[in-house]
């Protein structure tokens, strides 16, 4: 007997037949499924390894950064360029003293107000003012064409100073002509770097830590005899 396409003689199988090859085909589906089963849980094995790995590097990599923050440099942990210029390209002054000296105490007392507000916002500049203590100076006239005194005077010279720190170079000019050209009369005005005879000259010494100093001094040298 044909088929109805004209292709060979179909062929009966029996009902057990047939149930055994459809019991074939339902094992070998079986068997794809499970080794579907077996390829996906292969992967999920390997993805979870690989995740496992980068868990492990992540960690070991947050304890070595956790190392390595704990260990102190002298940039203190920061990491800065080695071109990095810390010098101004403006070359400065560390600490300049603008020192006003003036025998009358109310307008010397203005003219440093004056100045001390003028470097702290005129020009920008970080500063401080002081009073030093009041030196006495004697003043004496003489007689026409002799050595005799004619008058005495005493009076007492009043100095203040402004300090004004990393003052530039090219700013020093401006501000010398500009507290000249304000400078009242009777004033004395200077600027210059710090001594240090000015800066002991601001405290008012102890006389009794100087007599005693002086009296360690002399028993050291034999003068006086310690009791």
């Amino acid at each position: 007997m044909l088929n109805p396409l004209g292709l060979k003689e179909l062929k009966y199988f029996s009902v057990d037949q047939l149930l055994h090859n459809t019991y074939s085909i339902s094992l070998f589906d079986q068997l794809l499924y499970n080794s579907y089963r077996i390829s996906l849980f292969d992967q999920l094995l390997h993805n979870t390894y690989t995740i496992s790995l980068l868990d492990q590097h992540l960690h070991n990599t947050y304890y070595i950064s956790l190392h390595a923050s704990s260990l102190k440099s002298p940039l203190h942990g920061l990491w800065e360029p080695n071109d990095l210029k810390f010098e101004p390209d403006i070359p400065e002054f560390k600490e300049l003293h603008i020192r006003m000296k003036g025998y009358d105490y109310p307008i010397l007392e203005s003219y440093a107000k004056y100045v001390h507000r003028v470097v702290k916002v005129m020009f920008n500049l970080d500063s401080d003012a002081w009073p030093s203590p009041a030196k006495s100076v004697q003043i004496r006239t003489f007689l026409p064409g002799s050595t005799s005194v004619n008058q005495k005077y005493e009076l007492s010279e009043y100095v203040r100073t402004v300090a004004a720190e990393n003052v530039p170079t090219t700013t020093v000019p401006i501000l010398l002509q500009f507290i000249q050209k304000n400078c009242p009369q009777g004033i004395q005005v200077a600027l210059k770097e710090p001594d240090p005879e000015d800066d002991e000259f601001r405290y008012v010494p102890d006389y009794e830590i100087l007599e005693l100093q002086a009296q360690k001094e002399a028993i050291a040298s034999g003068k006086i005899i310690k009791k």
